[in-house]
């Protein structure tokens, strides 16, 4: 996954209803941000997870708790490249049965930043979303406190705020705004 985010930075967040545009659109992955549990075990949800990586944000999953027996049940039943969620508890039982992990992060302040940097130690995921993605220039100081890949997200709209983030240093930039999904990425343009 790391290396697709590297030929591509952009990964489409979807919902169950706009998914399989995401899927053959030209991003990297897609983050699942609302999702069906009576949708994921359908058929047509595993020809798509096998023509892309999906992310399942299991805070935002319905019809199952984000406990451990759920992690098990979708990693037997649906086999995601891996799941998105604010909870350690989440994270480590989705890392013991060898799903990618992306930690979401929210920074409201100081505080916030501090808590979520320990957070990111202790859970070792594989890449970090911090939210709102406009906070871009906060990426230079998380990358020297953690060596994860950050995901902005949140509140992208334009293709100007898409480069900006590029810009501050962020591996990708994650968002649901499907005109978005096809957009080219010029690197000369970010460096």
């Amino acid at each position: 996954m790391k290396e697709n985010i590297t030929k591509n930075p952009l990964i489409a967040a979807a919902r169950h209803n706009n998914l399989d545009k995401a899927v053959e659109s030209d991003v990297s992955a897609v983050i699942l941000i609302e999702g069906k549990l009576s949708y994921l075990i359908q058929d047509k949800f595993k020809i798509m997870n096998d023509k892309k990586p999906i992310f399942i944000h299991l805070d935002l999953l319905k019809g199952l708790s984000n406990d451990v027996e759920a992690l098990r049940f979708i990693k037997e039943n649906i086999n995601p490249k891996g799941i998105v969620s604010t909870k350690s508890t989440v994270l480590s039982a989705a890392k013991k049965r060898g799903l990618m992990t992306i930690q979401r992060i929210f920074l409201i302040d100081s505080k916030s930043l501090k808590n979520s940097i320990e957070s990111i130690i202790e859970n070792d995921p594989d890449m970090v979303e911090v939210m709102p993605a406009l906070c871009g220039e906060i990426v230079g100081r998380l990358k020297k406190e953690i060596n994860k890949p950050i995901i902005l997200g949140g509140l992208i709209d334009k293709e100007e705020q898409i480069i900006e983030g590029l810009k501050s240093g962020a591996d990708a930039i994650s968002f649901s705004k499907e005109e978005l999904w096809n957009m080219k990425i010029d690197n000369e343009i970010i460096k």
